[in-house]
């Protein structure tokens, strides 16, 4: 994909920081490399970045590091 589906900006490779939900609680997964809008930003996955983010779903109960945050 050379142009953005949504607003034709020009698309490059990135590596990101996802967050996914999962069961009672988000995984982030990161170092994720996707490609991205250099204008709005819209993030585009391949079939890669997909099974990266499955077998992080998978794994979130041995993840390697948890975060806790406080809700007001």
């Amino acid at each position: 994909m050379n142009t953005c589906y949504y607003c034709k900006g020009d698309i490059e490779r990135a590596r990101i920081e996802h967050m996914a939900r999962a069961r009672d609680g988000y995984v982030f997964v990161r170092n994720l490399s996707v490609e991205r809008c250099t204008q709005c930003g819209e993030v585009y996955l391949d079939a890669a970045a997909s099974r990266q983010i499955d077998a992080a779903l998978d794994d979130a109960d041995s993840a390697q590091e948890r975060l806790q945050v406080p809700v007001v």
